[in-house]
């Protein structure tokens, strides 16, 4: 969720193997998608319960197809991952917590985000960043950044909105913000490269390959021993 951000998460688990060697299928571990149409949370959440609902019924048809783990490269939906968690007997990685800890790792105290309004106004990266100040875009900035957002989703992404994004970006930083967590993972697949942000689609996949080879979920070989 969304669908072009899963494909972005699975190539970046694939290059991630690539750069450490991998050359055949089985240097790659075994990986199951489920994209799930679930409704909009994106600058709404008027169906919570059916949200909730269809995101468990997810995450178990996961752990039924044999899954040792799961990832979502969603933040906004992590809101419901305590649910989520209950319902399953295997580990959800969860993205805000590995984003957390990739802040504690570069020693900022003061991060700005950029997300979903639902991420915004839920707090949902508070508890994970407890001991970081956190600096969000302003309440006109969030409005376009939903616009921004949604066009992404539908495959539009104009460099009007880029403009915009690196815009906020930029305001972040002027408050102090030592960097920009892009708490959406549809703003990645806008702002590919950047020094001043965190793209949590690659901090995800970075924690997938590393659980992965944790795991041994897949066959090494000299090329891809580590």
């Amino acid at each position: 969720m969304g669908p072009e951000a899963t494909a972005d998460l699975y190539l970046r688990i694939i290059k991630i193997f690539q750069k450490q060697g991998a050359v055949k299928d089985c240097d790659f571990p075994e990986m199951v998608i489920i994209n799930l149409p679930i409704p909009d949370v994106v600058g709404n959440l008027s169906e919570e319960n059916k949200v909730k609902e269809m995101l468990i019924e997810g995450v178990k048809k996961l752990e039924n197809a044999g899954a040792n783990f799961i990832v979502i490269p969603c933040n906004t939906v992590n809101y419901f991952l305590p649910e989520m968690r209950k319902e399953v007997s295997i580990p959800i990685i969860n993205i805000l917590q590995e984003t957390a800890n990739e802040v504690k790792k570069q020693g900022f105290r003061k991060v700005g985000i950029i997300g979903t309004e639902m991420t915004i106004n839920k707090a949902i990266y508070n508890d994970v960043l407890n001991e970081v100040e956190l600096v969000l875009p302003t309440k006109e900035d969030q409005k376009e950044t939903t616009k921004i957002i949604m066009n992404v989703l539908a495959g539009k992404k104009t460099k009007e909105d880029k403009t915009f994004l690196r815009k906020i970006i930029s305001e972040l930083k002027l408050q102090g913000s030592e960097s920009i967590i892009l708490g959406c993972t549809e703003l990645p697949l806008l702002i590919r490269k950047s020094k001043d942000t965190l793209n949590t689609i690659e901090i995800l996949a970075q924690a997938v390959v590393r659980e992965s080879i944790g795991r041994k979920l897949y066959k090494q070989n000299k090329s891809t021993e580590v």
